[in-house]
C-alpha cells in the first residue's frame, strides 16, 4: 500500500518539507497538505527595539510588514527562521533550533539595548519574560495570530482508510489540533520535532511516533524518510 504524507504546517510551507522528503526517499509516496493553522497578521505597534527576536518565520514575515529597519540585528530561533530573516535584509543570528535555547544564547550574550519578540498570540518558551527576569530588557510584540483550521477533505479520507498515514508535526498546538480530531481508523505514524509536541499528541493512539534528532526541518524530512523506510521493510 503506498504510504500517505500528511503535511499540516500553514499555507506555503509544506511544499519545500515535501521536497525534503522526496530528497532522500524517492519511492510512491501520496503526499496530502492540511493546513491546521493559518496566520492572520494583527495590527501592532512598532517597537523601539535594538535587537529583535523571532522564533518562527511568521515573525519575519510580520518585522517586514511593521516596516522595522533592515540591518536591524535579529536573534532567530534556527536556521531556517535565520535564512528568512536574512532574505528580509535584517542582521540574523541563527540559535540552536528551540526558544528555549536561544533565550539561554542571548542571556549569555547579554546584548545592550532593548530587545523586542515579535511573535503570534499563541505561543511557548516565555521568551520575553525569561529575559526580562534575567535581567535584560524585552518587550512582547503581538503581530499575528494563529486560527485553527479543520482537516482537508483529502486528509479526512487518508485518516479513514487503511493505508499508513506519516505526520510530522512542529509544534505542540498544531499536535493538539490534530489529536481532537482524532481517534483516526488508518495507521497514524508521527514524527514530532521535540519531545514537548510528542508529550502533545501522546494519548492518540498511533501507530509508531518518534522524535526528531534535531529541531530543524532537515532533521524532520531524515526521520520521516526512516520511518517510511521501516514501513516499507515491514
Amino acid at each position: 500500500m503506498t504510504p500517505t504524507l500528511l503535511l499540516t504546517r500553514p499555507e506555503g510551507r509544506n511544499a519545500a518539507f515535501a521536497d525534503l522528503v522526496r530528497a532522500s526517499w524517492s519511492k510512491p509516496l501520496a503526499v496530502v497538505c492540511s493546513p491546521l493553522l493559518a496566520i492572520s497578521f494583527v495590527a501592532a505597534q512598532p517597537p523601539e527595539a535594538d535587537d529583535l527576536i523571532f522564533t518562527s518565520v511568521n515573525g519575519v514575515a510580520a518585522a517586514v510588514r511593521l516596516g522595522l529597519a533592515k540591518g536591524q540585528p535579529a536573534w532567530c530561533v534556527g536556521g531556517r527562521t535565520a535564512r528568512a530573516a536574512a532574505d528580509a535584509g535584517f542582521a540574523e543570528r541563527a540559535g540552536s533550533g528551540d526558544a528555549a535555547g536561544l533565550v539561554s544564547e542571548i542571556i549569555a550574550a547579554r546584548p545592550g539595548g532593548r530587545l523586542a519578540h515579535i511573535r503570534g498570540i499563541h505561543t511557548r518558551g516565555d521568551v520575553a519574560a525569561r529575559l526580562n527576569k534575567a535581567g535584560l530588557i524585552c518587550e512582547d510584540v503581538i503581530a499575528y495570530e494563529q486560527l485553527v483550521q479543520n482537516l482537508s477533505r483529502d486528509a479526512t479520507t487518508a485518516l479513514s482508510g487503511v493505508s499508513p498515514v506519516v505526520v510530522p508535526l512542529f509544534s505542540p498546538r498544531t499536535a493538539t489540533i490534530l489529536l481532537n480530531h482524532g481517534p483516526f481508523k488508518a495507521p497514524v505514524h508521527v514524527v514530532a520535532m521535540s519531545h514537548p509536541v510528542a508529550d502533545a499528541i501522546a494519548s492518540l493512539s498511533v501507530a509508531r511516533l518518534v522524535v526528531a534528532a534535531r529541531p530543524d526541518a532537515e532533521a524532520m524530512a531524515s526521520g520521516v524518510a526512516a520511518l517510511l523506510d521501516a514501513l516499507v521493510i515491514n
